[in-house]
């Protein structure tokens, strides 16, 4: 996957483009920058209509290859290192969006496999549940 960074590009768009490749994970952007293994301040993350221009601290235009072997600290390193952006990779987890936060050594496709998995079950549970009538 590449995506197109300019200050033009919305956050929106670069969420959707990630997304069409990675469905059960998601990229947020933060006004502040967090570290390995650390979760960022919901109270800062950024519209989704913002454009990038206006929150990143490197105006350089380029393409950013991201590869599903690629490990989530990478890659959120990578926005930060090339475009001064702020980002979190946050996984779906029981019908919910969650950080992942102990999870930046995994690669974007094994987390996007765990979260379709637990996510699966997840609705299967509840498919149950509802038949059984508890």
């Amino acid at each position: 996957m590449f995506l197109e960074i300019n200050d033009s590009t919305t956050i929106k768009e670069i969420q959707q483009t990630f997304s069409d490749f990675y469905p059960y994970l998601r990229i947020c952007f933060f006004k502040k920058s967090h570290g390995k293994y650390e979760a960022s301040d919901e109270k800062k993350m950024l519209s989704p209509d913002q454009l990038l221009g206006e929150v990143r601290k490197t105006h350089v235009s380029a393409l950013l290859e991201i590869q599903p072997g690629y490990k989530v600290a990478n890659v959120e390193e990578e926005f930060q290192r090339r475009f001064g952006l702020s980002v979190q990779v946050l996984k779906m987890e029981k019908g919910e969006w969650v950080q992942t936060t102990g999870m930046d050594d995994f690669t974007l496709k094994e987390l996007n496999e765990f979260s379709r998995s637990a996510d699966d079950g997840y609705i299967i549970s509840d498919i149950n549940e509802d038949e059984s009538g508890e």
